[in-house]
């Protein structure tokens, strides 16, 4: 933390020759904004309204607020307090700590100090009598390069005897903790005495290492892939500012998203793989539809990461989607993906999916030609193909598809159950749920027999809702349609954004988040989505460590 801003907080019983301050508990607090102070407020007192605290938590400089019952963690105590028939004035001795400024006290002879800070307060240590003391107001030393702000390093000045602690951390600041004293610690401006100083690489090599840059011979930086240096290549994207100085823009993200906004994961807080979802993590975000460009990916696979599969070489299995590739190419779990046409060389398929033949054959031998290499249709005499022969009079409906004019079309609008198809009746193309040929959204969405006549409603390539106005509904991909307008059955597509004008099975609680939004007020939660596991903090985002304090 800077010290400047509260150096008016010097401590009021250091001893009278000191050179090095003892920092007492009251001098980290809030500046008091009204003259309360103590218990109940946070605030400690400041010199406009004097520096003492008293027991009834009011700010003053007197014996009612210095003496008795007087407060010592949020102020001066025992300070002296003036006459009463000569109230303090311009050139009067502090009376509790302070000088110049506009009660213009002056140090000489008070029991703090004989100098005055640049920050108004008398003592005797090298911030106090050194560089920017007040003449006027004190005794001054000679100036001298010993800070007097708490900043070191870079502005040339050292922690010795400075008050703040005798190190210099790796970021430029006096202080006596393991992150001053540790690793990074720049030994030409105070002391290094951590046991971690001796982590400053000796070989080029950080990170994993356990190594920090800071103050090596190769560089400040530690690049992504863990090695010192200090062009933009260690320095910028995928810096690695936990072992050394990173680039102050860079392309890590800060806020946990990463991909599309262009933001990288390695080095961030959040874990150093990007997700399919575009969401660093560690874990579940490393594997299956991890981004390599935007982070480390456990291996590159050839897994799906946006639903589509076969004829683009991309596989199913471990996919967010479903496991099975359907025989147009999109990724799901349900019948219309794991079932005829499913192709097992992308993915799984259920055991009925061995009935595809593989020969050419169908029919008698209880194989059928959908999905087939070969075509569609099961010609009478048993063989698969796309041809009028195959398609036309005497197909076998019941092991593949078949055209109209086969001799299946209803003549009495009746379909479905009669293994009468609707495709180039007078009533209309769809079967009805009910199983009735017609037209209109009745027949032709939500219920409509897709194997009976067409389903001009019902999605047949998995894209639907605001995408092209067709419901999910009987699709065989899914019952619910996502805010991306896609089928599917996971909760990415039944949790937030699903549509529920084109889907049946839209979560109504529980919802997963897909953004890391939560809690009561979007009515999402982390579990179940790409945020499974995380907790929802109080202000309503996804997250570990702090999120996970309190909140739901």
């Amino acid at each position: 933390m800077k010290v400047a801003g509260l150096f008016w907080l010097l401590p009021a019983l250091v001893a009278a020759q000191s050179s090095t301050v003892t920092l007492s508990p009251w001098q980290t607090g809030e500046v008091t904004p009204d003259g309360t102070c103590g218990k109940g407020t946070g605030f400690v007192c400041s010199p406009t309204w004097g520096a003492c605290c008293s027991g009834d938590g009011i700010c003053g400089r007197s014996s009612k607020y210095c003496g008795e019952g007087c407060q010592p963690s949020a102020g001066n105590c025992n300070a002296a307090a003036p006459p009463p028939e000569t109230p303090p004035g311009p050139g009067s001795v502090s009376p509790d700590g302070s000088c110049g400024g506009t009660n213009k006290f002056i140090c000489g002879g008070s029991p703090f100090g004989d100098c005055c800070s640049e920050q108004g307060w008398c003592g005797n240590s090298t911030a106090h009598c050194g560089n920017n003391c007040l003449p006027d107001f004190g005794t001054c030393g000679p100036p001298s390069n010993i800070t007097f702000d708490g900043q070191c390093g870079a502005n040339g000045k050292i922690c010795l005897d400075s008050g703040y602690g005798d190190c210099c951390s790796g970021s430029g600041w006096c202080g006596d903790k393991t992150d001053h004293c540790g690793a990074g610690c720049q030994n030409g401006f105070g002391t290094c005495t951590g046991g971690d100083s001796g982590n400053v690489s000796t070989d080029g090599s950080c990170g994993k290492t356990g190594k920090t840059c800071k103050g090596s011979a190769f560089g400040d930086c530690c690049s992504a892939e863990g090695y010192c240096g200090k062009t933009d290549d260690f320095c910028t994207a995928g810096c690695q500012s936990n072992f050394g100085t990173c680039a102050a823009e860079t392309d890590i993200s800060t806020d946990g998203f990463c991909g599309k906004n262009g933001k990288v994961c390695n080095g961030s807080k959040y874990g150093d793989c990007c997700s399919a979802e575009g969401y660093c993590g560690k874990g579940s975000h490393c594997g299956a539809g991890c981004q390599p460009k935007f982070g480390t990916c456990a291996a590159e696979t050839n897994v799906s990461t946006d639903g589509f599969c076969g004829k683009n070489g991309k596989v199913c299995k471990g996919s967010t989607y479903g496991d099975c590739c359907s025989a147009q190419g999109y990724c799901g779990k349900e019948t219309g993906h794991c079932d005829a046409g499913c192709q097992s060389a992308f993915g799984s398929c259920n055991s009925a999916a061995g009935n595809i033949s593989t020969d050419g054959q169908c029919g008698k031998n209880g194989k059928t030609c959908k999905g087939s290499t070969f075509g569609d249709c099961c010609s009478p005499q048993g063989w698969c193909g796309k041809e009028k022969d195959h398609c036309g009079t005497g197909c076998q409906s019941g092991f593949g598809t078949c055209d109209a004019s086969a001799g299946n079309v209803s003549t009495d609008g009746s379909c479905g159950k009669n293994g009468k198809i609707c495709k180039g009746s007078q009533w209309g193309d769809c079967c009805s749920k009910n199983g009735y040929c017609g037209k209109g959204d009745d027949y032709c969405r939500d219920g409509c027999q897709t194997a009976y006549g067409l389903c001009t409603g019902i999605s047949t390539d998995a894209e639907c809702g605001s995408r092209n106005g067709k419901t999910c509904v009987g699709s065989g991909l899914g019952n619910c349609c996502s805010a991306n307008g896609f089928c599917g059955s996971t909760s990415i597509h039944c949790g937030q954004g699903c549509q529920k004008g084109s889907s049946s099975a839209c979560l109504a609680k529980d919802i997963p988040t897909l953004d890391g939004s939560c809690g009561s007020k979007v009515g999402l939660t982390c579990a179940g989505g790409p945020f499974n596991g995380q907790c929802c903090s109080v202000a309503g985002y996804c997250g570990t460590s702090t999120h996970c304090g309190s909140g739901w």
